[in-house]
């Protein structure tokens, strides 16, 4: 299809349009549509099938120029050449798995597309926001976008139900408020993970930390340690939590339970549950520590848990990781220590009377190492900040052993502390053939080569000599 030059036909056109149909619309980013166009559009969608899965592509541009032209004739309207070509656009981005939100999915750098309603659209990068100029023809087309997209994530909403998740593939989570709800609305938020698969090395070679910090989290998974990922939204906590997995003995059984499906894991042993939101009649629910119970009665030798959100959650995967079955589960907090506190907290909520000391007793028991992932303010990449191993109570408090920390070289790149070069699983972790030794370590390690070279903006030739 021939692209018209917008800009162009700006200084042309606008004045020789029929005033009921003539268009206004943002730069670049999409066209709002009048109603009258918006009319036309929606009646050649239900031609061509949309509301039962039709598919567009199966029509030659001539075939579909002419279904507009019939269409607008139907209800009464001349179309002119560009106002057909509007349309016909707006057909052909709705052809893509995201409509017109495509080339935003396919923007490897934008972890986040937010849409307050249907003429703002924006994007996180790195956890910054940045306004776009995409926009949709018109609400309603926006909110039949939303209907369509929940379809494919095997999602619905509704007055009675306004709040829906779902996954489209492996890599795209989404998240929709009913307008009900909202100021505006709908609000819809895409969360796109890039990693369709994701190993250690991936996130040595991008920087996420250096590879001994990692070899020695996944030692500590593999000698059967419970281990707490902690960060603030979007800071890659399950990215980590995918490739921490990858320490798990094959010959083990791992329950992954979530209630939106992220963690796709290659490993020869594992089932998915999810839990499960009630219906809008109020039942239905599977909560998470009833897919925890019922893990328990799998056969499973590890879990992992998706997020502890909330008090029942807490105390479920606390209960089952301190009953001997080793875990790897996230949490929102902006430090390690402010984890323990949150789980804490938590821990209250749910035995209410119970004393400090005791709840204290039951986080130590069930969780060995806490690792806390952020944005590096310099730098904007996503960094494994500190790593802690997770000690008795003394005096009431629970003893935290600092292993690894974060900190910028004075030239402003990438390091990390070696704090402690004695573990407190030192013996679990120096077994067999993959045996991770921290007394073996510098006490300031760096990126290898190849990540500190592309966080100076560089590409590696490939096949330069070595």
């Amino acid at each position: 299809m021939q692209k018209v030059d917008l800009k162009l036909l700006d200084d042309i056109i606008p004045a020789a349009l029929p005033a009921p149909v003539r268009v206004s619309r943002y730069n670049g980013g999409g066209t709002v549509l009048s109603p009258a166009l918006s009319q036309i559009l929606k009646e050649t969608q239900r031609e061509l099938g949309y509301e039962q899965g039709g598919n567009p592509e199966l029509y030659a541009e001539s075939e579909l120029s002419s279904l507009i032209s019939r269409v607008a004739l139907r209800l009464g309207l001349d179309l002119s050449t560009y106002e057909k070509e509007v349309i016909l656009e707006q057909i052909e981005r709705e052809q893509k798995p995201f409509g017109l939100l495509q080339e935003l999915v396919d923007d490897r750098e934008v972890s986040d597309i937010i849409v307050t309603d249907f003429s703002k659209v924006t994007v996180q990068k790195g956890r910054l926001n940045y306004s776009t100029d995409f926009v949709f023809p018109s609400s309603e087309a926006y909110e039949n976008y939303i209907e369509r997209l929940l379809q494919k994530a095997g999602s619905t909403y509704s007055t009675k139900k306004p709040i829906a998740d779902g996954m489209i593939g492996s890599f795209a989570r989404i998240h929709v408020v009913h307008k009900s709800l909202c100021e505006s609305g709908p609000y819809l938020t895409i969360r796109l993970n890039r990693f369709s698969s994701v190993k250690v090395s991936d996130l040595s070679r991008h920087g996420t930390a250096p590879e001994p910090l990692l070899d020695y989290l996944v030692a500590l998974i593999r000698s059967g340690a419970t281990v707490l990922i902690v960060g603030e939204v979007g800071t890659g906590k399950t990215t980590l939590a995918r490739a921490l997995a990858s320490g798990i003995p094959a010959n083990e059984s791992i329950l992954v339970i979530e209630d939106t499906p992220e963690i796709r894991l290659e490993h020869p042993h594992v089932r998915y549950v999810a839990t499960r939101e009630a219906n809008s009649d109020g039942a239905g629910r599977i909560s998470p520590s009833e897919c925890i119970r019922g893990g328990m009665r799998m056969a499973m030798n590890r879990i992992i848990f998706g997020e502890i959100r909330d008090a029942e959650a807490a105390e479920a995967f606390i209960d089952v990781c301190a009953s001997g079955h080793p875990g790897l589960s996230t949490i929102h907090a902006k430090s390690a220590s402010e984890a323990l506190t949150r789980l804490e907290l938590f821990l209250g909520r749910a035995q209410k009377g119970v004393m400090r000391g005791v709840l204290n007793e039951q986080i130590v028991t069930a969780v060995q190492a806490i690792v806390y992932i952020d944005i590096c303010k310099v730098s904007g990449k996503r960094r494994v900040m500190e790593v802690k191993e997770i000690g008795p109570v003394a005096d009431g408090i629970i003893r935290q052993r600092d292993i690894f920390r974060y900190k910028l070289s004075p030239e402003g790149l990438p390091q990390w502390r070696l704090i402690n070069k004695v573990s407190s699983y030192r013996e679990e972790i120096e077994k067999g053939e993959n045996a991770m030794r921290l007394s073996d370590l510098p006490s300031t390690i760096d990126l290898e080569f190849e990540a500190l070279y592309k966080e100076a903006g560089y590409e590696l030739d490939q096949n330069q000599d070595d």
